[in-house]
């Protein structure tokens, strides 16, 4: 009878006040765990704007060093960015490149020309477009943003408007002078950090917010 007894008491499962602890338990493991989780990926999406801010550096460097014509790829579908070089005479169209539906047009158009350059018959003979190749150093590799973290908009002096999709292209010249440029990096939780490059120095600042591109 008693064996009975204790048999039934032990299928009657958890009692209300049970079950309502084991809730209040799981309530508080999860408010802790959600801020952490936030706190992670905006850690995440600070790192990764240095990381971006020291590749557009190291670019600026390289172009001076090596005297050529250098840039940084953003590719905004991929979440990713990367170097690459050319050794060809490369030169930017004064018009700018025009951007339909958040996407360039085109690839890159150039935009400095010198007077002599003008002046010379070189500008007039057929030219084929300068042909870029991916730079392979340690510090040049391609490089991925974190889970979670993308290019919201990059914006570049030679372009029209800000990227949206697609790829866009920061340049940097053996002249010691890359372009403006403002960069958009953010979360799934809409935290923006922006990256502004600054033509003469190649210095990027870092604002943890949305800092808007000139209106050019």
């Amino acid at each position: 009878m008693r064996g009975w007894m204790r048999t039934a008491v032990d299928r009657r499962g958890f009692t209300l006040v049970e079950t309502t602890i084991v809730v209040l338990i799981i309530a508080i493991t999860l408010s802790m765990a959600i801020p952490a989780v936030t706190n992670i990926t905006h850690a995440n999406l600070r790192a990764s704007a240095r990381k971006v801010a020291g590749a557009i550096r190291y670019t600026y460097d390289l172009a001076a060093r090596k005297n050529a014509t250098f840039r940084v790829v953003f590719d905004l579908e991929e979440r990713k960015y990367w170097i690459e070089s050319t050794g060809d005479r490369f030169l930017l169209d004064p018009e700018k490149t025009e951007v339909s539906d958040g996407a360039l047009e085109t690839e890159e158009r150039p935009r400095f020309l010198r007077r002599s350059f003008v002046e010379s018959e070189e500008m007039w003979k057929p030219k084929s477009r300068p042909s870029f190749s991916r730079v392979s150093t340690p510090l040049s590799k391609v490089a991925e943003l974190p889970e979670g973290i993308g290019f919201q908009t990059v914006w570049v002096a030679h372009q029209a408007d800000s990227v949206r999709a697609g790829q866009a292209y920061l340049y940097c010249f053996p002249t010691g002078m890359t372009e403006r440029a403002v960069i958009h990096l953010a979360d799934e939780d809409e935290n923006v950090y922006t990256l502004w490059v600054f033509p003469l120095t190649g210095r990027v600042r870092i604002y943890p917010k949305l800092v808007e591109a000139p209106d050019e």
